[in-house]
């Protein structure tokens, strides 16, 4: 099985109209039988989002959905140190950093980590994980 694994960032571009939305949506239609997946930090993530951006109920509708037909990497404790023992050189806020561990941790088996917060797409790369930030590239 193979992961495309989407940030906040990335994840929030499919329910507010930002310029990299379409590319965004009409990239991950073509990416077959990879499973979309998130972390539980998403979750709230994206709540606090709309909330603050004063989403339509429609728009909140649509979330909500998305995130419960997401399939999530969970956070037990050892994510949590894994991402607080990320290179001391890396620039990360803590909460990119738990993304960074969570999709580090998928392997092999992560086809994607798509991202447009510059400083995680950076640090991604330095740790050879396959970035994609469509629309933005």
């Amino acid at each position: 099985m193979r992961f495309i694994y989407l940030d906040t960032s990335a994840a929030l571009k499919l329910f507010e109209e930002e310029s990299e939305s379409a590319a965004l949506k009409a990239w991950l239609s073509t990416q077959g039988s990879a499973t979309v997946l998130t972390c539980d930090l998403t979750r709230t993530e994206v709540r606090r989002a709309l909330h603050a951006a004063h989403a339509g109920p429609d728009v909140a509708a649509e979330a909500e959905e998305w995130l419960d037909e997401s399939a999530l990497v969970r956070m037990p404790p050892l994510l949590f140190d894994r991402a607080g023992q990320l290179s001391p050189g890396n620039r990360l806020r803590s909460l990119d950093a738990l993304h960074l561990a969570a999709a580090q941790g998928l392997g092999r088996a992560l086809l994607s980590f798509v991202v447009y917060d510059k400083r995680l797409v950076e640090s991604a790369r330095e740790l050879g994980l396959p970035v994609a930030c469509p629309g933005a590239d």
